[in-house]
């Protein structure tokens, strides 16, 4: 089981207490980062918005990649038109629909993202299916009148895994989405912290009077976008 799906506890965490009178304290050994605007533990809250974040990128990628192998085991319909959505990047069709609704709740960006991302998954996963769904094993069972339930128990430990391998493209495809519309405004509202508020938040403040929480969470999404980069290198033929 991919590390990333322990993530997916992270959308039951509660919230985190808040004491505005002690908003923006300095750092000390209690709370190495200080505290944030509403008073919070600002080393547990960006551990609070990063466990958000990537329990969303874990639901959202997760749903894409049941989508998109549900389409990759089918025929090949409209292929032409899904050629010319994959060409267009996800951020393009949901930037101008959270700016015309004023933002998209926290289940309807990640059915949507999801949607998105199941067109780019499904002609690498649909590649990696083919060779086996075209041979005679595949068709073996049906030729042998075994039942549904069979052929499930026989072919999906290998349709899951081949569909694990596609789930670090996809993970990061969903966190990205979430993270740079919050950044934007564009997401849900502040009841659901994530990195992408945080950055929203923070991000204002580091030229004039920057926060330890505001640099400590600049600094851990750029990480991510390393290990992103690393990852897509070392994935590439």
């Amino acid at each position: 089981m991919s590390w990333r799906w322990i993530f997916l506890l992270g959308l039951l965490l509660p919230e985190l207490p808040i004491d505005p009178f002690q908003g923006d304290a300095a750092p000390s050994w209690l709370q190495p980062l200080g505290t944030d605007a509403l008073g919070r533990n600002a080393l547990l809250r960006l551990a609070h918005a990063g466990a958000r974040s990537f329990g969303f990128a874990s639901m959202t990628a997760t749903l894409a990649l049941a989508l998109a192998l549900l389409v990759s085991l089918g025929k090949p319909i409209a292929a032409g038109a899904r050629s010319a959505l994959r060409a267009v990047p996800p951020l393009l069709f949901l930037l101008p629909l959270a700016a015309l609704v004023d933002g998209l709740a926290w289940l309807p960006l990640g059915i949507l993202l999801a949607l998105l991302l199941a067109l780019q998954l499904e002609p690498p996963l649909r590649a990696r299916l083919e060779p086996f769904t075209q041979g005679p094993a595949w068709a073996m069972n049906r030729i042998m009148g075994a039942t549904w339930r069979h052929q499930l128990r026989v072919w999906a430990p290998w349709a899951f895994a081949q569909t694990q391998a596609l789930l670090p493209s996809a993970w990061l495809g969903a966190l990205w989405g979430e993270v740079t519309l919050r950044l934007l405004g564009l997401g849900p509202g502040p009841q659901h912290d994530s990195l992408g508020l945080l950055l929203n938040q923070e991000l204002p403040r580091l030229s004039t009077d920057g926060t330890p929480l505001g640099w400590a969470s600049l600094f851990l999404v750029l990480a991510l976008s390393m290990v992103s980069a690393s990852n897509r290198q070392t994935e590439a033929p």
